[in-house]
């Protein structure tokens, strides 16, 4: 089936991803990748080894988060909660749904409804704008980016080079493990009426790792009706 776009229209694409070319794969020497190669590996085990120690840090930081930002509301009231990071999975940010603004984006544009329902970047709160709240979040954000930085090595294009490509996937991968976890262990369930989402916005992703990522976030009815709004076939 061939990957359908995430209503570009309205948002523009969350999962942007495009063929590279064969001559690119091929670019350079065969000694030069054999050496890429080595330090690549070298690169991966330090970074194995940052995401184990970053991890034990992070998912109390994200709960922390989702429930300061959550909190400015009665729990019943709210509609969704979840994590986004941008494109470079530096920018690591909690956000919640309230049910007023569900309903009056639903009421403005009925066409877009499950768009409303599981976009965090239609959502109405998110922490960083929380007046009054500290976010746990920024320590492991700041982490992320010194990680990111390690990551970097010399590249034509420094924005796909193989670590940055390993250290998004690592920290989204992380990201995911942080939040089934914390469903498991019911922290979510003080929220009963709202849907659980974590999206890479703008990111070189599939919909397909967006979907697996989420996979454990919801109930069966739950993961179908997000299935359909990453426009995934369910049949």
């Amino acid at each position: 089936m061939a990957r359908q776009t995430l209503n570009v229209q309205r948002y523009g694409s969350i999962a942007n991803t495009s063929a590279r070319s064969a001559a690119s794969r091929r670019r350079g020497r065969k000694a030069s990748r054999a050496s890429a190669s080595g330090d690549n590996g070298a690169m991966d085990l330090e970074l194995s080894a940052w995401a184990r120690d970053w991890s034990d840090r992070l998912g109390s930081a994200l709960e922390q988060a989702i429930a300061a930002v959550a909190g400015q509301l009665p729990a019943g009231d709210v509609v969704g909660v979840g994590i986004a990071t941008d494109a470079d999975a530096t920018s690591i940010v909690a956000f919640a749904h309230s049910r007023r603004h569900l309903d009056d984006l639903i009421a403005e544009d009925p066409e877009f409804a499950i768009d409303a329902k599981w976009h965090l970047g239609e959502w109405d709160l998110d922490i960083l704008g929380a007046e009054g709240v500290d976010d746990p979040l920024e320590p492991i954000r700041a982490e992320a980016e010194r990680a990111k930085r390690r990551c970097s090595v010399s590249s034509v294009d420094p924005g796909t080079a193989p670590g940055l490509r390993e250290f998004r996937r690592t920290v989204w991968d992380s990201i995911a493990q942080a939040l089934t976890a914390s469903v498991a262990a019911g922290f979510f369930e003080q929220w009963p009426n709202a849907v659980r989402v974590f999206l890479p916005l703008d990111a070189d992703v599939s919909e397909v790792d967006i979907a697996r990522w989420n996979a454990a976030l919801n109930d069966q009815a739950g993961t179908a009706e997000f299935r359909g709004f990453l426009q995934i076939d369910t049949v």
